[in-house]
């Protein structure tokens, strides 16, 4: 095994403004305090994939760690691309996709970011973590914590669903509700530094899921773009990405960016990322609307656990993503959320949480609009399954009465039911 201190120089962290090479825990540029980003230096023709390896470690070459074999895993990556059946041809949209993170060993896309995040801790010697989370990330992170042996706390919203904190604590972390988080910009500002500030004083690592606090466990949400590819053969051409943060945008961005460039065969394909944000939380599409820097915004008037986030941590990462890769961004009300969301677990058999289904309700919204092409390759991230939120998924059954009938009365309650 090679130890962390004698690492070859396989990748870095870097500062996105002025270039500086980091320190291997660093979180932001000691220099600027910029964002950093994880450099990788493949040597030409270097192969980014490891075919002894299954799901997301199969991309270990490309992934900042060094010894991959002591990864900490749960199965994590490989999740289906699942061709639209009934949603896509009713849209005259030939090639839908979805790509189902819902899939992933505690339900969402976020056990990618703990899973390299916590591996590369690990791997510095740091046993302890700290974030903040509405849910999925502290599921994720609360599982693989509790498989490497790293006790965490995890600061989430008073509204946090109760299904997402019930799977929370069954793995043992310390959670902490803070009042005004996901609603009030200068309480999420305060409670990022607040949760910096903890993570220095006691020697813990930051896997808030966001490339400003978590650059190197962030890498693993890119390897969902590695994945569509090698899938489709080809890049796609329009990536739907449900947003709050900006992170996933930025990583699905950096992911299509880095394949293309790492020289791995695949098509054609425009690669382009759509920030799909709720209408009533979209401080990012705002700014890509007016063609102007980032402002958080005073509320967010959403319901749409998730994605509720009034100052994005990532905003201006995913503002340059939407811009470098000529993508756009779509903002949809809670109420076509909801609707998405039905639609796709009743005509797709997809069964998905709100957040989830935003990305396809940007979709709906963008090919009545006349903006997708018919032969469009267009994938929509799912990003958790519908369990998360038992309110939700609750709603979608609102009304609907279960019959209850002997054993004679079958044949005749089926038959007026035909009638």
């Amino acid at each position: 095994m090679t130890s962390a201190a004698t690492e070859p120089a396989r990748f870095t962290l870097r500062c996105t403004r002025c270039g500086a090479e980091a320190a291997p825990r660093a979180t932001a540029c000691a220099g600027c305090g910029a964002a950093l980003t994880v450099v990788h230096a493949l040597a030409p023709g270097a192969p980014v994939v490891d075919p002894a390896r299954a799901g997301l470690w199969r991309y270990a070459p490309f992934l900042p760690i060094i010894d991959a074999d002591a990864a900490i895993s749960l199965g994590e990556g490989a999740t289906p691309l699942v061709p639209s059946r009934s949603l896509g041809p009713a849209l005259g949209l030939r090639r839908l996709f979805f790509k189902m993170e819902s899939a992933n060993p505690t339900g969402s896309y976020k056990d990618r970011i703990a899973s390299v995040g916590l591996s590369r801790m690990r791997e510095l010697g740091v046993r302890g973590w700290a974030a903040t989370s509405s849910g999925n990330a502290g599921a994720a992170l609360a599982a693989y914590g509790a498989r490497a042996g790293m006790r965490g706390t995890l600061f989430t919203l008073e509204t946090a669903p109760r299904a997402k904190l019930t799977q929370i604590l069954a793995y043992g972390p310390r959670v902490l509700a803070i009042r005004g988080l996901g609603y009030d910009p200068e309480v999420e500002r305060r409670t990022f530094q607040t949760v910096r500030g903890l993570c220095e004083a006691n020697d813990w690592a930051m896997q808030i899921t966001a490339h400003v606090f978590n650059p190197v466990g962030m890498e693993g949400a890119r390897t969902i773009a590695f994945e569509v590819v090698e899938a489709l053969g080809r890049f796609p051409d329009q990536v739907y990405v449900p947003t709050g943060g900006g992170g996933l945008l930025s990583a699905i961005h950096k992911g299509l960016r880095e394949w293309r460039a790492a020289g791995p065969a695949a098509g054609p394909g425009a690669s382009r990322v759509v920030c799909v944000q709720a209408a009533g939380c979209d401080p990012i599409n705002q700014a890509w609307r007016e063609d102007r820097a980032l402002r958080s915004i005073p509320t967010c008037t959403s319901r749409i656990s998730g994605i509720q986030l009034t100052a994005p941590p990532d905003g201006d990462l995913a503002l340059a993503a939407l811009r470098d890769s000529g993508g756009w961004a779509t903002s949809v009300p809670d109420e076509a959320v909801w609707a998405a969301q039905r639609q796709l677990a009743q005509r797709e058999g997809i069964f998905c949480e709100p957040a989830s289904a935003a990305g396809v309700a940007g979709v709906l919204a963008d090919a009545a609009a006349g903006r997708l092409g018919a032969d469009d390759v267009i994938v929509c991230v799912i990003t958790g399954v519908g369990f998360k939120d038992a309110a939700a998924a609750t709603a979608l059954s609102e009304g609907v009465e279960i019959p209850v009938l002997g054993l004679d009365a079958l044949a005749g309650h089926l038959a007026a039911e035909k009638a």
